[in-house]
């Protein structure tokens, strides 16, 4: 095991009802008067009644509320910039995200611009790293990033999509509340885009070379058994509320540090997915990821075989198989499986219609340098990655 830090600030209230107590948690960071940003998408938070719930609490409870809507998948800078305009103009107080990650995301790229003198981009390529000055609140209505934890934002500019945070710049929510009946609103579409994202999120730390870390590789393990038991009982029941718990959990936990202590982290699936989407903004994330993930396995198993008969024997059930290749060709045939029976793509060109530039999307996923720690890529490696899938 690595030596590690860990540290998670973030008050998690969770659990079905807590909706209510939205405007109470906010009384915690900010007094009675203050200005508050809401940040949200598109119409669904309208049309579910969310958002006219939110205000309404957090009015009542005294605060001057400022709305902020229209926040897209994969998030720009250049609608964080006008935001920071905003919270500078309406002198905000806090700022509360009623979303997803995008949605999260977007309002903290926001606080991080506003106590910076400079282009907020610099966070995204390593030019700044001035902590953030105002609280974030968060209500989540999609689980699936993992956002409402987190320490980290994701914005694109043109095709670049970058990733930035650190525990320094104070960026992780102060509050997030997580009310699963909320989930019973998002299309089965969502749900299982959802699914992928803090599945690959559990992926990312779990294909390690890291040793000794048995507690974290078994507590991995059981997030995803759960998080794929839970999807196949609600395709059968919508309204099966336990299982939208146990998602919205994992989902909420897969990406605050947790799952990763001690670990040496990969992160290819990600680097090469947001080039895919920084490139084609309408990809979803999580479309995306589903089919990536799998291509990724087939390429890099070889590099660590007994991580992959592991992952094959106690997540995906595998019990036959006369050889290593054959028990990690049916493991990853097996989450293909499911990934299709959620209604996911396979492929890539189930994304989007036009012809994909593979050395263009290589060269994105690349442009820092190499990718992943499992097995280090290079563009010709992403390049080979992306082909397949």
């Amino acid at each position: 095991m690595n030596s590690f830090s860990y540290f998670n600030p973030v008050k998690l209230v969770y659990g079905p009802g807590v909706l209510s107590q939205v405007g109470k948690e906010i009384l915690h960071l900010v007094d009675v008067g203050a200005s508050v940003l809401v940040v949200y998408g598109g119409g669904s938070v309208k049309r579910t009644g969310v958002l006219d719930r939110v205000l309404s609490e957090c009015r009542n409870a005294g605060f001057r509320c400022i709305e902020r809507g229209g926040v897209r998948q994969n998030p720009t800078v250049e609608f964080v910039r006008e935001t920071i305009e905003i919270i500078r103009r309406e002198r905000i107080d806090a700022v509360l995200a009623i979303g997803g990650g995008s949605v999260i995301d977007t309002a903290k790229a926001s606080v991080l611009g506003e106590a910076y003198e400079g282009d907020v981009w610099d966070y995204f390529c390593g030019k700044a790293n001035k902590p953030a000055r105002l609280p974030i609140a968060t209500v989540l209505t999609i689980p699936a990033a993992g956002s409402e934890q987190s320490a980290r934002c994701v914005i694109s500019n043109g095709d670049i999509k970058n990733g930035a945070g650190s525990e320094s710049m104070n960026i992780r929510p102060r509050v997030s509340i997580v009310d699963p009946t909320v989930f019973m609103t998002l299309s089965q579409r969502q749900m299982a885009a959802g699914v992928s994202d803090m599945m690959s999120h559990v992926f990312e730390r779990y294909f390690t070379n890291t040793k000794g870390v048995e507690f974290t590789t078994e507590e991995c393990e059981g997030a995803l058994r759960v998080t794929m038991q839970s999807a196949r009982r609600l395709k059968a029941d919508w309204s099966d509320l336990e299982s939208w718990e146990q998602i919205g959990l994992v989902g909420s936990f897969a990406h605050c540090g947790f799952f990763g202590m001690g670990h040496e982290e990969d992160w290819a699936c990600h680097a090469i997915e947001h080039a895919l989407s920084g490139w084609n903004p309408s990809i979803v994330h999580g479309e995306g990821l589903a089919v990536l993930t799998p291509a990724w396995m087939q390429y890099v198993w070889k590099h660590n075989p007994e991580r992959f008969v592991r992952f094959a024997r106690y997540v995906m059930g595998v019990t036959g198989g006369s050889s290593q290749a054959e028990v990690v060709t049916l493991a990853i045939g097996k989450l293909r499986n499911f990934y299709s029976f959620l209604g996911l793509p396979r492929r890539l060109a189930e994304l989007v219609e036009e012809d994909i530039p593979y050395e263009k999307i290589s060269e994105l996923a690349t442009h820092f340098g190499s990718i992943g720690h499992f097995s280090v890529l290079q563009k010709e490696d992403v390049c080979k990655i992306l082909k397949s899938a």
